[in-house]
């Protein structure tokens, strides 16, 4: 009798784990249609889903909903896009979203990705795009797909925008970003003091007006101004979403005193954002922005 029960509390609290969280699929910005870890497989019959297509997947950060301001915007640009298969996962109680549940909700992200692609989708054409501790848990599954595959299944881009600073234990328990994490790993830093994560990088990482302080954040409370640096990150990126052709250029440079001096002025040149990373790029890039949007200047040199 006490087997049984403890077999049913297991079976009960695996339900629970795989339900703290689900896959909504945008095929319109107000036309969803919504999938658990256990069936987002399925998605491969929508109508509306291109097999041939890519796919993004966004991971939101810590405390933030739909309804986020910078969610909803990049939630907005994406959908209205049309060249994607553009799935956001959704939390009911975003408060889920911590460091003690990274490692258990990328895992539960590893089974569902893990199925997806055993039922024929490409993991070629995946970009997995986390904000915050988004990226962080994003880059764990995308790692944990390919141990789980023995490397069948490699994610195509993995971008980590301001990836979350979880502090030393936790990095060493679920891992930071790394160019080994999917076949082309880019990370875009905003602030890094506080929020953000510097040790988390790939093949290329962006820092944008130095990466560590935004000059629009002028808040006088040094936790606002963090918060308004940290997730400039989604403001940027949706930008680049929205845009019809490269924008963001920036200078591969070895320090943000260096690229301000101008002694890097003659540099390789790389695009961030959705359609400006070249998969030939490597190692750390710097660009100003504007103050209020248009954010882009575009032009690479300070």
């Amino acid at each position: 009798m006490f087997v049984k029960s403890l077999i049913f509390l297991v079976l009960i609290a695996a339900i629970s784990a795989e339900n703290r969280f689900s896959f909504i699929f945008y095929q319109e910005p107000t036309q969803t249609t919504e999938y658990t870890v256990e069936n987002l497989h399925t998605i491969l019959n929508h109508p509306s889903f291109g097999r041939l297509r890519n796919t993004v997947i966004f991971h939101y950060g810590a405390d933030q909903t739909l309804a986020t301001p910078q969610v909803h915007d990049l939630v907005s640009a994406y959908a209205t896009n049309g060249q994607f298969n553009y799935i956001v996962i959704n939390y009911p109680n975003s408060g889920l979203i911590s460091t003690g549940n990274a490692q258990s909700l990328a895992d539960s992200i590893t089974t569902a990705l893990t199925n997806l692609f055993e039922n024929g989708y490409n993991s070629g054409y995946m970009n997995l795009l986390g904000f915050g501790m988004g990226a962080q848990i994003l880059a764990r599954a995308s790692r944990l797909v390919q141990s789980r595959s023995n490397r069948r299944h490699v994610v195509a881009r993995l971008t980590g925008l301001d990836p979350w600073n979880m502090g030393p234990i936790s990095s060493i328990q679920v891992g930071v970003l790394s160019s080994t994490d999917a076949q082309w790993v880019e990370s875009v830093h905003t602030e890094g003091n506080q929020r953000g994560d510097l040790e988390s990088n790939g093949h290329v990482s962006f820092f944008v007006n130095g990466g560590i302080e935004q000059p629009m954040c002028n808040q006088a409370l040094p936790t606002a101004r963090w918060d308004c640096s940290h997730i400039f990150a989604l403001s940027v990126w949706a930008e680049s979403v929205r845009a019809r052709s490269t924008v963001f250029a920036s200078l591969s440079c070895g320090s943000w005193s260096e690229f301000l001096s101008g002694v890097c002025n003659n540099n390789a040149v790389a695009h961030m954002g959705r359609i400006g990373s070249q998969p030939t790029a490597r190692g750390p890039f710097f660009l100003l922005t504007n103050l209020q949007p248009p954010f882009s200047r575009n032009q690479a040199h300070p």
